[in-house]
């Protein structure tokens, strides 16, 4: 089995845990009657919380990233999103509580969504290694249908159940366990020498991470309200019940698959290719927009696959045009950036939310959806205008389909 392969096999094992703060998301209507007490809000702070941690873990990534080996970060992933996740089944008697432990899963899923991506570049050749980017979003959605579909499924049985859904860290901790080698961020291994070369004398990030993750930080916040709303939508709303709920979730997750397998061979077309964020966060919208007023879960499906697709291309080309941005030796900080726009959208998303629905409408899960969807029109229109994603595109002289 050669270097690449192993690399891949460990690092796509630990991207299954990408989307692991979801894992929960069947079961918040369920635990809002069991906590009659807690808002809506307070509730789904069970979602907002892992990514306020994930931004305190990319911090403290972009600070240590080139001082602690990367096995130790990519091994710690696992460990707390199945102790963050497993202690509340035999524990949860109290929401604060199940906060607490979702802090925890947070800081699993902030050493996954930091530490992947800086794999890719020191793992695996560079004549693979955009080609195992795009793949590496099939299998961001491969973990959320297992943590959306599969933690519906145990829902039937009662919200903690819900919980067991986080034994899947344990096969994910030994598989990087065998397949991630052990090594100092300053010897990667000699599969990518360019990732631990020097960059130059002006080593500086610049703005352009900056407004990268200003644009997944949007595409994460639109997403969180749709996982935080579709259950309040079909039960509430007398559409079905959990089960509804985590096929729905599902679905969305089976879109980011979908767009994970066909996305280079889209991208070929170089005007879409240099606006494909702006037309993600359109396509996103529309799903949001359907969702507020789906009179079926079988709507919602439709409309969950393109937003579940839209997320797949903010996960795609984020990390690729913050690639194109910065010296290789400023990647992980650069990434780290990314991660923390991405935590705080859904850190935010609630409250955000849920204020702007609840000041300017009736603050209803379809009024959540519909703000939500204006959000993401506004950032896609300002992408548009600017051409921002355009012009990193041309300044690197990329060929057309580069991103394959």
């Amino acid at each position: 089995m050669s270097k690449d392969t192993k690399a891949r096999i460990g690092i796509f094992s630990l991207t299954l845990l990408s989307m692991a703060s979801l894992g929960i998301t069947p079961s918040i209507a369920l635990i809002m009657a069991a906590f009659p007490e807690s808002s809506a809000t307070e509730v789904q702070q069970l979602t907002a919380i892992p990514n306020l941690v994930a931004i305190v873990m990319a911090l403290l990534f972009s600070v240590g990233a080139n001082k602690i080996p990367r096995k130790v970060v990519a091994l710690a992933g696992p460990i707390f999103v199945a102790l963050g996740g497993l202690l509340p089944y035999f524990f949860g008697n109290s929401l604060s509580f199940l906060l607490v432990c979702s802090g925890i899963v947070g800081a699993g899923v902030g050493c996954v969504s930091n530490i992947t991506q800086v794999l890719i570049t020191e793992l695996v050749s560079p004549e693979k290694r955009q080609a195992t980017m795009a793949q590496n979003v099939i299998f961001v959605n491969i973990g959320a249908i297992i943590m959306t579909t599969c933690g519906g499924m145990l829902a039937a049985g009662g919200w903690k159940n819900n919980y067991l859904i986080y034994l899947v860290a344990v096969p994910v901790l030994l598989l990087v366990a065998v397949f991630i080698p052990f090594y100092r961020p300053d010897a990667a291994p000699d599969a990518a020498p360019d990732a631990a070369a020097p960059a130059g004398p002006k080593l500086s990030l610049g703005v352009k991470p900056f407004i990268v993750a200003g644009i997944i930080l949007t595409v994460n916040c639109v997403y969180s309200a749709f996982a935080n709303n579709a259950s309040i939508l079909i039960i509430n709303g007398g559409l079905g019940d959990s089960g509804a709920v985590g096929i729905v979730n599902s679905v969305s997750t089976i879109g980011g698959m979908v767009a994970g397998v066909i996305l280079g061979k889209i991208l070929e077309n170089r005007t879409i290719q240099r606006m494909s964020l702006a037309l993600g966060l359109i396509l996103m919208g529309a799903g949001m927009v359907t969702m507020a007023f789906a009179p079926s879960v079988a709507v919602m499906c439709v409309a969950a696959f393109f937003i579940g697709f839209a997320l797949s291309i903010g996960f795609a080309q984020c990390p690729f045009v913050i690639s194109l941005s910065v010296a290789p030796m400023l990647i992980p900080t650069a990434i780290s950036m990314y991660s923390i726009g991405s935590s705080l959208g859904g850190t935010i998303s609630p409250t955000l939310i849920n204020g702007i629905a609840g000041s300017l409408l009736s603050g209803s899960g379809a009024d959540c959806c519909l703000v939500a969807a204006g959000i993401a029109f506004v950032v896609a229109a300002a992408l548009l205008v600017t051409g921002f994603q355009g012009r990193i595109i041309d300044n690197a002289a990329l060929p057309q389909g580069a991103q394959e």
